[in-house]
């Protein structure tokens, strides 16, 4: 990635749709009369096609896969970086990537917002969000799929200042960044954490089963696996959670810097607190 300006990020995205469109044509025309299986729903397994690619083919979709997340991370703290596109705009470029990844695999990458459920003025319940990716599908299918994911994709890009571009890389390189991405369906939470204290846990364990009941995944900086520095960890999961959550209750210094950290990144935070 390294020494990536927009121009040659453009150019590499352009590589990876010239690639992409004669790796499909070879996929159909290898599974050309081919037949499959589906359940009584019409669906296909997800690996129902993909197993019928040769080992040729499978390996250049994989290699074709590592260059998309090679870039991915540039792309998506560049289009952070960039004022004028939203945090919706940052999920649909996560959600593209995904779908344009899952392309490759001959599989529906799919993705689905809560929806309140009603009946006659009466809400009934809500349906959580959610994404999967469990349906295979036709190699002229996942073109169509590649081609609309590509074109959201590049169009994000060319949207982006040349100089952003140069500030993002340096960002990732200063920080060790994997991706500053906004992960679809993730919160934070920040608050005060004591294990001497259950009401705490009892208050993290509501929270965490408020946000599952929606779809959503939550977890705070225990719940954080890493190698590195926890405070670089719990930085970047308030720079790419979806959601943030902060427990103010304890009056804690921890939780008002990160919290601070949050709104420096225009990041909207749930704040709740319960008095003394």
């Amino acid at each position: 990635m390294n020494g990536l300006d927009r121009e040659n990020l453009i150019k590499n995205l352009n590589s990876i749709h010239k690639q992409g469109v004669a790796y499909f044509h070879k996929a159909s025309d290898l599974l050309d009369g081919e037949s499959w299986s589906s359940d009584p729903w019409g669906k296909v397994d997800r690996e129902e096609f993909w197993n019928k690619l040769d080992s040729k083919l499978q390996k250049k979709a994989k290699s074709i896969i590592s260059k998309i997340i090679s870039i991915a991370p540039l792309i998506s703290e560049s289009a952070r970086l960039t004022t004028y596109l939203s945090k919706t705009d940052q999920i649909d470029l996560g959600h593209a990537i995904k779908g344009l990844r899952s392309s490759f695999l001959l599989s529906r990458y799919r993705y689905w917002g809560p929806e309140v459920l009603h009946d006659e003025g009466d809400v009934l319940g809500v349906t959580p969000a959610g994404q999967a990716d469990d349906e295979g599908i036709l190699p002229s299918d996942a073109l169509l799929i590649f081609e609309e994911c590509y074109r959201r994709i590049i169009d994000v890009v060319e949207l982006v200042n040349p100089l952003t571009v140069e500030i993002a890389e340096k960002n990732i390189l200063t920080t060790g960044q994997k991706s500053s991405a906004i992960h679809p369906d993730t919160a934070f939470i920040m608050m005060w954490m004591d294990p001497r204290k259950a009401e705490l846990e009892d208050v993290y364990m509501t929270i965490k089963r408020c946000f599952t009941n929606f779809g959503i995944s939550a977890e705070r900086a225990d719940d954080i696996e890493h190698s590195g520095k926890i405070t670089e960890e719990i930085i970047n999961k308030i720079r790419t959670s979806e959601f943030l959550y902060a427990d103010l209750t304890g009056a804690r210094p921890n939780v008002y810097y990160e919290v601070g950290f949050a709104h420096a990144l225009s990041k909207k935070v749930i704040l709740y607190r319960v008095d003394a």
